[in-house]
């Protein structure tokens, strides 16, 4: 996440999947560092609740329902910020489900949706901001994935097989972003 200096009043900021949780948090530290932010969840009842509370704390934030696995509904929402907002200089994906159990309790549509939502959400949003990142020779992204993507561990299968994914994505965007002035950050919580 860009450092207090780095920040410039008014630059847009997305957050996906900052409806609660640490992606509620991450919205409210970039608006805070004088960011125009922008959150993005699929429920818009939730959404609403967390733009209504950044908002009486003072902060300027704009909020947009989007599933981050729908390309399409990425590629859109993308195009809406740029075109009323202006570039996205900021990407922080946090988007996740999770499910819990033996293997012998999940069924394939666990993976698929896990997938779905932790790791092409992140594909499809980074995909949707780094060529105009790239031209601009600046921008920040980052994935937000969590030690379960770095140690798989009994009845989170769906969830580390995603969030492997994601920390490979973007580590490997890291390395396709260098020199460009592009930044890409990967966190792993835990």
């Amino acid at each position: 996440m860009p450092t207090p200096q780095e920040a410039t009043n008014g630059q847009v900021a997305l957050v996906a999947g900052a409806s609660r949780g640490l992606g509620l948090l991450v919205a409210r530290e970039l608006g805070r560092r004088g960011y125009r932010v922008v959150i993005c969840a699929r429920e818009a009842e939730e959404l609403d609740a967390a733009r209504a509370k950044l908002h009486a704390e003072g902060l300027m934030v704009e909020s947009m329902v989007c599933d981050v696995a729908d390309n399409g509904e990425v590629t859109g929402m993308v195009s809406r910020i740029e075109a009323t907002l202006g570039p996205i200089e900021v990407l922080v994906t946090v988007a996740g489900v999770i499910q819990v159990g033996p293997l012998q309790s999940l069924e394939r549509e666990h993976f698929e949706q896990a997938v779905n939502i932790m790791l092409w959400g992140p594909v499809n949003l980074a995909l949707a901001v780094v060529d105009s990142m790239r031209e601009r020779g600046r921008g920040h992204i980052a994935t937000v994935s969590s030690i379960g993507g770095m140690i798989s561990v009994p009845h989170l299968l769906p969830y580390g097989t995603a969030k492997f994914g994601a920390v490979g994505f973007s580590q490997g965007l890291r390395a396709e972003m260098s020199g460009t002035g592009v930044k890409v950050t990967t966190v792993v919580p835990g």
